[in-house]
C-alpha cells in the first residue's frame, strides 16, 4: 500500500547523502508475504520501522530491538544504515538485503522480546536509489580493517595480532550497524581478512572478544592457519559441539574462552578434549593440565554394565585378555570410605611385583562405596594380582614398642583389602593417558635450565600427572623415570631432587650415568632404611648428598658415626645433609640448620639479638622477642644405658619439660609441655635456682 510520509535527507560524513521519498513506495506490516516486483529493483534502499510505541529508550532499548532483529535474520546478512530513534519508532536503512528481508516476513513481520512480548515492523520497499559514492557496509568493513592492519598488537612477545575486540565500536561505524553475533555478518568479515593475502600473512593472532559472537562457523576458513591467539573471550557460546565441529581445523598457541555460557556448562572443560590437540593452552592453562576432573569412568564407562568381571569365581578368565590393549579397571571396595587416594594406592604398590611390568593406576575415583582405578598394558602384573596375590590387599599397621632404653617400630598385617577387576571396560582412544608422555611433560615442566636442577620432589604432585599415579617407590618405574630423564637432559643436568617419594631402593646409577656432568642428589625424607639401598650411586662421584628424613639416619647413635659410614660408601662428598664436611670427616659447625636458606636473614638478625639480651644485666627484654602467641616446646633423645650418672642427674632437669612422646610414659604430659606466650616461655628459660652458701 502506497503511504504518504516527508521526505528525508540522510547526511553522512565521509559519504555522499541518501535522500528518501516516500512516493510512490509500498509498505507492508504484520504480514508474511510480499510482492516480489517491489524487490526487483536492485540496489534501492528499503525502510525497516519498528513500531515500540515508546516502550524503548536509550542506548539499552536500541540494542534490545536489533538484538532481536538479527535473531529472526539469523544466518542472513543484514547492515543496517542510518538507524533513527524516535518516539514510538525507530527506522533504519538497508539495502542489498532480500534473505534477510524474507525471514522477517516469516515471522509475519514481528520479533519477540525477552519479556515475550512482540514488536512489530513496517517495510518500505524502494525509498531511495543507491548512489555510488553513498555508505557501503562493505567498503567501512575494508576501511576498519586496514587502519587496524596498520595498528596490530603484540602478545606473547609476538607482533601481528589483529584485535577486533568490541568492533562494532570502531570509529567507521558511526552510521553503520555491524553485529558479529549474525553468523553471515561475521562470515563476512572473516572472508575479507583471510581474502587480502598482502595483509593477512602479516596476521599471527585474532582477538574477537565481547563480540556477542554465538558460532564460530565462519572460523572455518582460517583452516591450516596457526595463529598465536585466538580470543574468543566474552561472547556467547554454547554448543560444545559446535564449537569442536568449527575449530577442528584451526590451529593456534593460545585459546581464550572465559566469559562464553560454554565455560559454565557441568561439562567443561571434557566437552572440549576433541579439539584440545589444536592448542597449548586454553585460558592460559596448559591443555594436559584443563581437564583434571575428566575420567572415563565418569563419561565413558558404566561399573555396572561395562567389561568382563573377574574375581576369585572365575580368575581364569583372565588369561582371556593378555593381547587386550584395551583399558581395565580394579575396583576396590571400601564402603566407609576407610582409606584414602593415597594410602589405597600406597598399599597397591606393596602389593604388586617389582619384577613385572610398570603398572600405572590412571583416572582414580572413589564413587558408590568403591575406589575405582583404570590400567592397561600390564597383563603380567593383573595375572600376579589374581594368581599370587589371590585378589586381596594387606593393610599394613605401624605399631610402637617401647621399653625403658628405647622405642621399636614393627610392621603388623592384621586387615586386607578384597578387589575385583573389570576386563576391557573401554577401547583405549588417542588423546587419553599415555604414562610416557605423562612422563616427558612432568620432566619438562620441572627442570630448570639456568640451575640445570631437575627438580623432582614429591613427583606425583606434578601438574599434569593429576590422572595418573607414577609412584617412584616402585624401584622399576623409578628407573622408567630417571632413564627418560638421563635421555632427554644428557650433560645438562648438574643437580637431581628426589624428596618426598617413598622411595625405597636408590640404586639407579646405571641409569643416570648418562648424565656425566651430575654432582649432587637430594634423596631426603624417603623411606630408605639402610645405606646398601643407596650404594651404587657411590659410582657417580657425587659431591653432594642428603639423606636425613630416612629411616637410615635412626640407626646410627651418633652423627659422627653416621657421617662416617656415608663417608665409606662417598670418599668424594664435601656436603651431606646440607652441611659442609670437613676434611677428617666431621661436620662443619653451622649457626643454623635450616632447610629453607630463605629464613637464614631472620636467624641471623635474631640470634645475635636475643643472647645480646641474655648476657645483659637485664634479661627481661626477652620477652619482647615473643610474640604472645608464640609456642615453644623441645626434646631430646637418650639412650639411658649409654649415659653417666653424672650425665643422667645432668639432664634431669631438662627431662621435666622435655616432650619425647616415645620416652613419656604418661601423655597427659605431652599437652603440659607445650608453653604458649612470652610468660610462659621465660619461664622454662630462667627457672627458679639456688645457689651453694
Amino acid at each position: 500500500m502506497a503511504i504518504s510520509r516527508s521526505d528525508e535527507v540522510y547526511q553522512f560524513s565521509n559519504n555522499l547523502p541518501i535522500e528518501v521519498s516516500y512516493k510512490n513506495t509500498t509498505a507492508y506490516s504484520r504480514c508474511n508475504t510480499y510482492d516480489p516486483r517491489v524487490i526487483a529493483q536492485g540496489n534501492a534502499w528499503h525502510q525497516i520501522v519498528v513500531q515500540h510505541n515508546g516502550k524503548f529508550g536509550g542506548r539499552d532499548g536500541m540494542a534490545e530491538i536489533l538484538q532481536v532483529i538479527f535473531e529472526a535474520v539469523e544466518g542472513e546478512e543484514l547492515f543496517p544504515v542510518a538507524y533513527r530513534r524516535g518516539v514510538k519508532d525507530d527506522r533504519f536503512l538497508v539495502r542489498n538485503c532480500k534473505a534477510a528481508i524474507n525471514k522477517l516476513f516469516e515471522h509475519n513481520l514481528r520479533v519477540q522480546l525477552s519479556d515475550a512480548s512482540f514488536v512489530h515492523l513496517e517495510v518500505h520497499f524502494n525509498v531511495g536509489d543507491y548512489k555510488f559514492g553513498q555508505i557501503s557496509p562493505h567498503a567501512k568493513l575494508l576501511e576498519a580493517l586496514n587502519r587496524l592492519y596498520t595498528c596490530m598488537e603484540r602478545v606473547n612477545g609476538v607482533d601481528g595480532i589483529l584485535n577486533l575486540c568490541r568492533f562494532n565500536t570502531q570509529m567507521e561505524f558511526c552510521d553503520l550497524v555491524v553485529n558479529m553475533g549474525n553468523r553471515a555478518v561475521f562470515e563476512t568479515i572473516c572472508n575479507l581478512i583471510y581474502g587480502n593475502d598482502d595483509k593477512f600473512r602479516l596476521v599471527k593472532g585474532l582477538i574477537l572478544s565481547d563480540n556477542g559472537i554465538t558460532t564460530v562457523a565462519p572460523l572455518k576458513v582460517f583452516a591450516g592457519a596457526e595463529f598465536v591467539v585466538l580470543d574468543l573471550s566474552k561472547n556467547k557460546i554454547t554448543s560444545s559441539s559446535r564449537l569442536c565441529r568449527d575449530l577442528s581445523e584451526v590451529k593456534a598457541d593460545e585459546l581464550l574462552l572465559a566469559g562464553n555460557p560454554i565455560t559454565t556448562g557441568n561439562n567443561y572443560p571434557e566437552c572440549l578434549r576433541p579439539i584440545q590437540k589444536n592448542f597449548k593452552l586454553i585460558d592460559g592453562i596448559p591443555v594436559e593440565n584443563l581437564s583434571k576432573l575428566y575420567s572415563p569412568l565418569d563419561y565413558e564407562v558404566d561399573i555396572n554394565s561395562n567389561g568382563h568381571r573377574v574375581d576369585l569365581n572365575n580368575k581364569k578368565d583372565i588369561l582371556k585378555f593378555q593381547q587386550s590393549n584395551d583399558w581395565h579397571a580394579i575396583v576396590i571396595p571400601d564402603s566407609g570410605q576407610e582409606f584414602t587416594k593415597h594410602e589405597i594406592m600406597d598399599y597397591f604398590f606393596i602389593t604388586v611385583s617389582q619384577k613385572l611390568s610398570e603398572i600405572y593406576p590412571c583416572y582414580y575415583k572413589f564413587s558408590a562405596g568403591e575406589h575405582q582405578f583404570l590400567v592397561r598394558q600390564c597383563f603380567d602384573q593383573l595375572k600376579h594380582l589374581v594368581d599370587i596375590c589371590k585378589m586381596e590387599i594387606n593393610v599394613p599397621r605401624l605399631t610402637t614398642i617401647v621399653d625403658k632404653y628405647s622405642a621399636l617400630s614393627e610392621i603388623q598385617i592384621d586387615k586386607t583389602l578384597k578387589y575385583y577387576m573389570l576386563m576391557n571396560v573401554r577401547p583405549f582412544k588417542q588423546g587419553q593417558i599415555e604414562p610416557m608422555e605423562c612422563i616427558d611433560k612432568a620432566l619438562t615442566r620441572r627442570y630448570n635450565g639456568v640451575n640445570r636442577l631437575l627438580n623432582l620432589d614429591n613427583f606425583e604432585s606434578v601438574e599434569g600427572l593429576e590422572n595418573i599415579v607414577i609412584n617412584l617407590s616402585s624401584p622399576k618405574i623409578l628407573r622408567r623415570v630417571l632413564t627418560q630423564a638421563s635421555r632427554k637432559l644428557l650433560t645438562s643436568c648438574v643437580e637431581l631432587r628426589l624428596t618426598h617419594n617413598k622411595i625405597t631402593n636408590a640404586n639407579v646409577s646405571k641409569v643416570l650415568n648418562i648424565m656425566s656432568n651430575l654432582k649432587a642428589i637430594d634423596l631426603g625424607n624417603n623411606w630408605i632404611v639402610d645405606l646398601k639401598d643407596v650404594k651404587k650411586l657411590s659410582a657417580l662421584g657425587l659431591k653432594t648428598l642428603r639423606l636425613d628424613g630416612n629411616p637410615l639416619c635412626t640407626k646410627y647413635s651418633s652423627a659422627g658415626e653416621y657421617v662416617k659410614a656415608v663417608r665409606r660408601l662417598f670418599p668424594e662428598l664435601t656436603k651431606l645433609d646440607n652441611m659442609e664436611i670437613k676434611n677428617k670427616g666431621y661436620l662443619s659447625s653451622q649457626k643454623n640448620f635450616l632447610c629453607d636458606v630463605r629464613g637464614y636473614d631472620f636467624v641471623n638478625e635474631f640470634v645475635p639479638r636475643f643472647f645480646k639480651c641474655f648476657d645483659s644485666h637485664d634479661r627481661s627484654s626477652l620477652k619482647e622477642l615473643y610474640h604472645r602467641n608464640a609456642i615453644f616446646t623441645f626434646s631430646f633423645n637418650y639412650i639411658v644405658a649409654q649415659m653417666t650418672s653424672q650425665n643422667f642427674k645432668r639432664i634431669s632437669k631438662y627431662r621435666q619439660n622435655c616432650r619425647n612422646i616415645l620416652k613419656i610414659a604418661d601423655l597427659s604430659r605431652a599437652h603440659t609441655s607445650i608453653y604458649l606466650g612470652a610468660n610462659q616461655i621465660m619461664e622454662v628459660f630462667f627457672s627458679a635456682t639456688q645457689h651453694a652458701a
